[in-house]
C-alpha cells in the first residue's frame, strides 16, 4: 500500500512540474531600439534589400571597418542570392524584412508564420546554409500588430529604431546627413536604406559621416537582442590557418568578427593582432 501511494505522489508531482519553454534562450516580443552596449555607440541597420546598391554600401562598411544589420526581403533575397551571401560572408547580422514588404498589422500570427518562415527559408537558401543565424525582424512600415511575439516564437527579436533620417523619401546626402547629426544619441539603432529607391545619397551621406563620428568617439554595435543569453551568431567563414586571406576578408574565430589588414595566412586573428582589425563580437 506504501508502494502504490508514494508511486501516486511521484506521478501528482510531476504534473505540477511547470513545463519548459519552447527555447531556453527565447526571445520576447519586446521592440529593441537601442545597441546590445551602452555608451558612445550605435548600430547601423539597412532595409529593403538586396539591391543593386548593396555592393557599393557592402565596400563602403569594409572600407570603413563597419558591421551593419541587413534586413532582407525573402523574394529579393531569392532573386539574387549572390548578395545575400556576400552579407553574410562580411559578418552583417541578418533580419527578417518579411518576405514582399507588406503591412502585417492585421494579420494573423498564423498569417505572419507563414510569412516570416517563408522569407527565413529563402534567405538561408540564397546563403547556401541551412542554419544560417537570423536574429532579427523589423515589420515593414513600422506596422507591427501581432508580429513582435510571432517573431520571437521563431527565435527573432523585433527590431525598431530610435534614428531615422528618412532617407528613402529621395533627398540628397546633405540633408540626409543634417538628419542624422540632429537625431544622433548613444546606443540608438539607425534606420536606412539599401532598397527600394536610389540609395546614392545614403551611401554619399554614410561614406561623410562614420568617420566624422568614429572621429568623435562614436563606435558601431549590433542591435541588442532580447531574452538569452546566446551562444555567438557569426555569419562569417570561420577562420581556417591554411586559407590565404586577401585585404578587407572577413572571418569569424572564438566568437567574433576580423578584418585582414592585408594578405594574410597562417596568422590566428586572436594573436595576430598586425594583421586582423577586431570588429567585435559576433
Amino acid at each position: 500500500m506504501r508502494l502504490r501511494v508514494l508511486a501516486l505522489c511521484a506521478t501528482t508531482a510531476l504534473f505540477l512540474i511547470p513545463a519548459a519553454p519552447a527555447y531556453a534562450d527565447a526571445p520576447t516580443g519586446e521592440i529593441v531600439k537601442a545597441t546590445r552596449t551602452g555608451g558612445q555607440v550605435v548600430a547601423l541597420t539597412f532595409d529593403d534589400g538586396p539591391s543593386a546598391w548593396t555592393p557599393g554600401l557592402l565596400d563602403l562598411l569594409r572600407r570603413l571597418r563597419v558591421r551593419a544589420t541587413f534586413c532582407l526581403i525573402g523574394g529579393q533575397a531569392k532573386a539574387d542570392p549572390g548578395l545575400v551571401r556576400d552579407i553574410a560572408a562580411d559578418g552583417h547580422a541578418l533580419c527578417n524584412h518579411s518576405y514582399k514588404h507588406d503591412f502585417m498589422s492585421t494579420w494573423t500570427p498564423e498569417q505572419i508564420q507563414a510569412d516570416l518562415t517563408a522569407t527565413n527559408d529563402e534567405i538561408r537558401a540564397a546563403a547556401g546554409d541551412p542554419d544560417l543565424p537570423i536574429r532579427y525582424f523589423r515589420a515593414p512600415y513600422g506596422a507591427w500588430g501581432a508580429t513582435p511575439q510571432t517573431a520571437a516564437n521563431l527565435g527573432m527579436t523585433s527590431l525598431g529604431w530610435a534614428v531615422d533620417p528618412t532617407d528613402w523619401d529621395g533627398s540628397p546626402s546633405d540633408v540626409i546627413i543634417q538628419r542624422l547629426n540632429a537625431q544622433l544619441r548613444p546606443t540608438a539603432v539607425i534606420l536606412s536604406h539599401d532598397g527600394g529607391g536610389d540609395r546614392g545619397p545614403t551611401l554619399a551621406a554614410y561614406e561623410q559621416v562614420i568617420p566624422q563620428w568614429r572621429k568623435a568617439g562614436w563606435s558601431f554595435d549590433l542591435p541588442a537582442l532580447t531574452g538569452g543569453p546566446y551562444p555567438p551568431a557569426c555569419t562569417a567563414p570561420a577562420w581556417r590557418p591554411h586559407t590565404v586571406y586577401a585585404k578587407d576578408r572577413r572571418v569569424s574565430h572564438g566568437g567574433r568578427v576580423y578584418q585582414a589588414r592585408w594578405w594574410t595566412k597562417l596568422d590566428n586573428p586572436a594573436a595576430a593582432r598586425w594583421v586582423w582589425y577586431d570588429l567585435g563580437p559576433c
